[in-house]
């Protein structure tokens, strides 16, 4: 009979006992177990136990004093061990079925739109088809431009106008990729592809007869449902909110990071108004109670959010008058400011800072208490900005440290032209943070994204666009900055 075999821990060396092995008939087709009785059962075997027909294994007889030592430390091995869920999960269980929810980086939002090469190359996507499983979701086709192709004349007015428009490629039921750009927490909850809240109301007249001869009306509660943006309404359509879709999913396992936007509108929008610490941690802490409470879960990833004032979106700038409230950053398309609110100046950066702060803790600690993996993509990236990321392909040969900005000739790069998100290359190196938390976490072996092979096939990589210099020294381009000067 083919056994399976569990060894014992070295500390069985401390009981008097060089190794133990336990051998389970398995059953076929079902994982098997083993129960605490079984275990002290077979760790008394030749101490002459009693047997007693109606309580099974008499503990205190079996509890010698010579034996006491070494059956309260395989007792402890057996909690400590058996009864981790990392240890006794494989990783086909926990990629059972996976599950995603998230922003514009997960959705493969890539300068300035939502297509599908852009989602089939998202982090979420490579994670899971690098741990053999993969995810369904709503192929979008726009909205809005991919400015390389437009730059590159790779899209012509008929597509440009297309693109505009949006709509989908392909849709499913029900997503198990529920990822939408935009979004944060606060609209995982409330967000459907029908309704921008689902929780709104309004009051509304309701006419009714009173009496036979009195034609009155009374005020009554209706939902308010106003239509969100193109990028839920394609992405969600009718499936419900991110999480109504995650718990008629039921995942096993989750990418559950949704954080970023709770912040990043602070460098997109050089303005501290949408910084709401309440809201934030009243919507992550309820998201996830809610997935807590699915009961499906056997695992996840998060991940922290990197500083949003060292995005390449943002440079620089020093006041030539010396106006402290003029100086600080500014979107990288201005020449110039001409108002305070088109600048994050130094009080306004350490805020940001201390909110990214709070933020990331608030992660950290839904992370722990789902027992998900956790990546420090801040710590990363703060890395990569100050050392660059090495890239190099199995002969040897490297086109240089990658750095944390658009790609320039001869210098790879991990952002899109929007400066903001990731290029092909750059979710490969995200997608590989990720898998080596989620390997350290549980103890699996998924094999890692070839970066060389992503930055190798990345059109933006391979024939880069300098948008700064276009934005500055050719004339459309110049247009372009002065347009959206004027309406941002």
């Amino acid at each position: 009979m083919i056994c399976r075999r569990i060894i014992i821990s070295p500390l069985w060396y401390y009981a008097d006992q060089i190794s133990k092995t336990v051998r389970i008939p398995p059953k076929k087709g079902k994982k098997f177990s083993i129960s605490l009785v079984f275990f002290l059962n077979f760790l008394d075997t030749g101490s002459k136990t009693r047997r007693n027909d109606t309580n099974g294994v008499n503990v205190l007889n079996m509890f010698r004093s010579e034996d006491k030592m070494k059956k309260i430390i395989a007792i402890g091995l057996f909690l400590a061990v058996f009864t981790n869920p990392a240890w006794s999960q494989t990783q086909a269980t926990m990629f059972q079925k996976v599950g995603v929810i998230g922003d514009s980086l997960s959705h493969g939002f890539f300068g300035a739109t939502v297509e599908k090469k852009t989602q089939d190359w998202a982090y979420p996507v490579l994670v899971s088809k690098q741990a053999g499983t993969s995810v369904s979701y709503n192929v979008l086709k726009g909205p809005y431009i991919n400015l390389e192709d437009v730059l590159k004349w790779n899209c012509g007015v008929i597509c440009i106008a297309s693109s505009i428009i949006g709509g989908n490629e392909s849709t499913v039921s029900l997503p198990t990729h529920a990822g939408i750009t935009g979004a944060e927490y606060t609209t995982v909850l409330r967000t459907s592809g029908k309704c921008e809240d689902i929780t709104a109301t309004k009051q509304v007249k309701e006419w009714y007869w009173q009496t036979w001869y009195w034609y009155t009306y009374r005020w009554v509660t209706v939902a308010d449902c106003k239509e969100p943006d193109k990028f839920h309404q394609f992405g969600l359509r009718d499936a419900g909110t991110q999480a109504q879709i995650m718990e008629k999913v039921r995942p096993t396992f989750l990418f559950g990071t949704a954080g970023a936007n709770h912040v990043l509108c602070t460098a997109l929008h050089t303005s501290l108004d949408c910084l709401d610490e309440a809201r934030y941690k009243r919507d992550i802490r309820e998201f996830f109670r809610r997935m807590a409470a699915m009961g499906s879960l056997r695992g996840g990833v998060l991940f922290t959010i990197p500083n949003v004032t060292a995005i390449a979106y943002l440079e620089r700038y020093t006041d030539p008058n010396g106006r402290a409230n003029y100086t600080g950053l500014k979107a990288f398309y201005r020449s110039s400011v001409s108002d305070p609110n088109q600048v994050l100046d130094a009080t306004e950066i350490s805020t940001i800072s201390n909110f990214l702060t709070m933020l990331n803790n608030e992660i950290k600690a839904q992370g722990a208490t789902m027992r998900f993996a956790v990546a420090d993509l801040k710590v990363i990236f703060d890395d990569i900005k100050e050392n660059g990321r090495p890239l190099r392909s199995s002969s040897g040969y490297t086109p240089g440290n990658a750095r944390a900005n658009w790609p320039l000739p001869n210098q790879p790069g991990m952002f899109g032209l929007d400066g903001v998100h990731p290029n092909m290359y750059g979710h490969a190196v995200f997608a590989n943070e990720l898998i080596k938390s989620i390997n350290a976490r549980y103890g699996f072996s998924i094999p890692q994204v070839s970066e060389y092979t992503a930055w190798y096939y990345d059109s933006l990589n391979r024939n880069p666009i300098d948008l700064k210099g276009f934005l500055t020294e050719n004339i459309f381009g110049q247009a372009i900055s002065w347009v959206v000067s004027i309406f941002t």
